[in-house]
């Protein structure tokens, strides 16, 4: 079960029809391998008294991906998924579980399903991002 990845969502008030205030949480298991990352970078630059250009703060996120082919009612779920506060992902074969953010599920539905599956892109951000100021942060 090595390729298995759990994901589960929930709000904290009522969301789309569902009742949460009674604990309910969605949770759904997909044969996916977590990988294809995408890497975004913001730069932030002033001029410094000399006239020079320099680097005020820098980002660097990496965006986690992963694809699967769903009828169109577990894809309904998983763009309804994207405003829930709490989505949790977890690879079972132990090695991670962890709360994930900025979410994301890109519906297209293929041809070489006939229009009967959706493939959908989840991404998503853990807490792994670098970030670099003016100011030194030491460990």
């Amino acid at each position: 079960m090595a390729n298995y990845v759990k994901l589960e969502w929930s709000n904290s008030c009522d969301l789309g029809g569902i009742y949460y205030q009674g604990g309910f949480i969605n949770r759904l298991f997909f044969d996916a391998n977590v990988g294809m990352p995408d890497y975004e970078e913001e730069i932030e630059e002033e001029y410094n008294g000399d006239g020079v250009l320099i680097s005020t703060f820098q980002r660097l996120v990496k965006i986690y991906k992963f694809q699967v082919f769903v009828p169109e009612y577990i894809a309904d779920a998983l763009k309804l998924m994207q405003l829930h506060d709490t989505i949790t992902l977890t690879f079972l074969n132990g090695t991670y579980s962890s709360a994930i953010r900025n979410i994301k599920a890109d519906v297209s539905f293929e041809d070489i399903t006939n229009g009967c599956l959706a493939l959908v892109t989840i991404s998503f951000q853990q807490d792994d991002q670098v970030v670099k100021t003016n100011c030194c942060v030491n460990l």
